[in-house]
């Protein structure tokens, strides 16, 4: 009887980072604020519509999409007796949730894109009000390989000049 031999399975390689390179459109501003049992929390929404102009590994199905940047950033005010507060309702000083970054989910489909993320506060309004004056015109998003359409969103560059093309 014949040994039969026994391959190791070897991992595929990692599937390399997809990159997409959109132009910005136009950024719209929102604002959100709310009432809760232990103070108020609002939140700030910017929401920046992009045409994908580069794709890797290539998409051709998704050049010239439009794709929404959603960037957020958030406070919390907690009701306390705080002594600097003359008036009423007392609310306490805010502060920011989260105090870092953090990058949520890439979605891609036949009705364009989106991709977002909380920031800090003092980042989230620098990047806000650039984007507004039209100072950032490219913004730069990697992800992992999507899956029927989504995907984790590893990284957002904005800058004034096109970057050297993903």
């Amino acid at each position: 009887m014949a040994k039969s031999e026994r391959g190791r399975k070897r991992k595929p390689p990692p599937e390399p980072e997809h990159t997409l390179l959109a132009t910005v459109k136009s950024v719209t501003v929102s604002y959100y604020v709310r009432n809760h049992g232990h103070g108020v929390s609002d939140e700030a929404i910017t929401d920046v519509l992009c045409d994908i102009v580069a794709i890797t590994p290539n998409m051709p199905k998704h050049l010239g999409d439009e794709v929404i940047c959603s960037l957020m950033c958030s406070r919390e005010y907690n009701r306390v007796d705080d002594p600097d507060e003359k008036g009423w309702p007392r609310i306490g000083k805010g502060h920011t949730v989260p105090e870092r970054p953090f990058l949520l989910n890439m979605r891609l489909g036949k009705d364009g894109g989106l991709f977002s993320a909380y920031l800090p506060e003092a980042a989230y309004w620098a990047v806000q009000t650039d984007l507004k004056s039209g100072r950032l015109k490219f913004i730069e998003a990697s992800f992992t390989k999507p899956n029927h359409g989504y995907s984790d969103l590893t990284s957002i560059n904005f800058s004034e000049v096109s970057p050297e093309g993903p």
